[in-house]
This record gives C-alpha cells, sequence and structure tokens, in this order.
C-alpha cells in the first residue's frame, strides 16, 4: 500500500474511531494496542510513506497505557488532545475524488 492522501485520511479516521470507543470506554486501552496502536503499525505506515503526522498519533497512542496506569486522572484529557490532532491530520489531506472505486457496492 503506498501512501496516499485518502490513505492517510483513512488511517485518521479509523484512529478517530479507536479513540472514541476507548474514551466512551466501548474498547480498552489493551485492544486499541493489539489492532492499533503499537509500534508495529508504526514502522509498517513510515515504510510505506505515511506523513509524520498520522505516525506520531500512532505512537501517542502507544503512551496511553502508561498515561493509565502513573496519571490516570488525565487519560480523558489525553484521548480529547489525540482526538483533536487527528482533525486536525483529517482536514489538511485532500478530498476523495468523486470517480474512485467504492469499496462498498
Amino acid at each position: 500500500m503506498k501512501s496516499t492522501n485518502e490513505n492517510q485520511k483513512l488511517v485518521s479516521i479509523i484512529q478517530l474511531g479507536f479513540l472514541t470507543a476507548l474514551e466512551k470506554e466501548v474498547i480498552t486501552i489493551e485492544e486499541a494496542e493489539a489492532y492499533l496502536f503499537s509500534p508495529f503499525t508504526s514502522e509498517k505506515l513510515k515504510a510505506y510513506g505515511f506523513s509524520e503526522s498520522v505516525i506520531n498519533i500512532i505512537l501517542e497512542g502507544c503512551e496511553l497505557e502508561d498515561v493509565e496506569s502513573l496519571l490516570p486522572n488525565r487519560l480523558q484529557a489525553n484521548i480529547v488532545r489525540i482526538k483533536e490532532e487527528i482533525l486536525k491530520n483529517i482536514t489538511s489531506f485532500s478530498t476523495v475524488k468523486e470517480n474512485i472505486e467504492k469499496v462498498i457496492k
């Protein structure tokens, strides 16, 4: 997979979804780390040429378990801050073209 604005936007939306589920306690930090927020994911995205801003969100997600154990009262504020960063990332990527083939038909 080559990094494109569309791929970066998609990954950013997925990041936002994971953090929202985490914020609402629908998933645990361990689940979020198992699926997305891991050094392995950051290395793969780096290899595909993803932007530093998208990769940094993954790395910040990797640190949430530390925040939870060391500063539990700061966990929700950190999640909200990271979500705001993701929203900035999403708006910085160009809009998906109308003629792109849809995944779901």
